[in-house]
């Protein structure tokens, strides 16, 4: 069996690192420069920034033993500080029973990406608009292939089933979009007892503030400080087309309300939109997959947004591929 996947996000590698224990060929189709979908990094004048996934939560799913045993370690530390909550930008402890343990990389989570592609064949800056199918088979950049799995959020994926006259149940998936502001502060870390805030109830315009040199060594130069704050859906959706130094100087308002002056001027700042950042629906990932298929699904819209379940995903449709080699 030789196996295409459209997509080399988490969900993808995870198809095609488990397809490869098993001695199954597979090609990943990526149509940017980059591996890893929204576990996206950047780096810039001693900055680095996790600019999607801020960190790793395995909660003893599939991931946890390929990221603690499997994968090189390498860089890999666990985030000591917690994360609290705030409320109109007043920050609290909130309910810590429920915390988990979270892993990041000091060079940025996109090692993960990295690690988790060795040795697989990735094909960079290869966007797939059409996939021909040929009775049993798929044709892909005219390379014929027994199987083919479509892991990019559900608009994408439904735009490549429409091309092979395909449907699946997946009417229930949708995503919201996200603002990503990357900060540079010629400012030591503040004062602080965790690593990021989160307004979970999405009314502050801010959603989640990562201090990133807290979370992780190495983040920035000694005496300075890295941030990203990702703002709420609301305010994503409705300042989507907005210029990024109106983004960045909202951005800076709530980091000056929150640590001070100092924290008014950026060294660095940047702006990164994600137009389907996490789904706010899902779609049944054995409704949409049923077993004996040879074209399959492993997209965040059926199983959820967060790095272990796209793993999981990943794993799932592999196995039923597997199932029927």
């Amino acid at each position: 069996m030789k196996v295409a996947i459209i997509g080399a996000g988490i969900a993808g590698l995870a198809t095609a690192r488990t397809l490869k224990t098993a001695g199954i060929e597979s090609v990943v189709f990526e149509k940017s420069r980059g591996l890893g979908g929204r576990v996206n990094t950047r780096t810039t004048q001693g900055y680095i920034f996790d600019t999607g996934a801020t960190s790793v939560a395995p909660r003893g799913k599939a991931i946890e033993k390929v990221l603690l045993q499997e994968l090189p370690q390498e860089g890999l530390i666990k985030v000591e500080k917690p994360i609290f909550v705030h409320t109109g930008l007043r920050v609290s402890r909130g309910d810590q029973s429920r915390a988990t343990d979270r892993y990041v990389y000091q060079s940025g989570l996109q090692q993960l990406a990295t690690n988790l592609a060795h040795d697989l064949k990735v094909l960079f800056n290869t966007e797939i608009e059409e996939v021909i199918r040929n009775g049993n088979k798929y044709i892909v950049q005219e390379e014929i292939f027994d199987a083919l799995v479509l892991t990019a959020p559900i608009p994408q994926t439904s735009q490549l089933l429409w091309s092979m006259s395909e449907n699946r149940p997946l009417a229930n998936a949708a995503y919201r979009s996200c603002l990503s502001v990357m900060l540079g502060f010629s400012q030591p870390n503040p004062d602080i007892h965790y690593h990021a805030i989160l307004e979970p109830e999405q009314v502050h315009p801010m959603t989640w503030l990562s201090i990133e040199s807290v979370k992780s060594p190495g983040r920035a130069d000694a005496d300075k400080c890295a941030m990203v704050m990702q703002m709420s859906a609301r305010f994503s959706q409705e300042n989507y087309q907005k210029s990024d130094a109106w983004i960045i100087d909202t951005a800076l308002q709530f980091t000056r309300s929150l640590y001070g002056e100092s924290f008014h001027q950026a060294e660095v700042a940047m702006v990164k939109k994600w137009k389907y950042s996490q789904p706010t629906g899902l779609g049944k990932f054995e409704a949409v997959n049923t077993p004996g298929s040879t074209l399959l699904i492993a997209s965040d819209g059926i199983t959820g947004g967060r790095i272990e379940e796209a793993y999981e995903c990943g794993v799932k449709v592999a196995n039923l591929l597997i199932d029927i080699q």
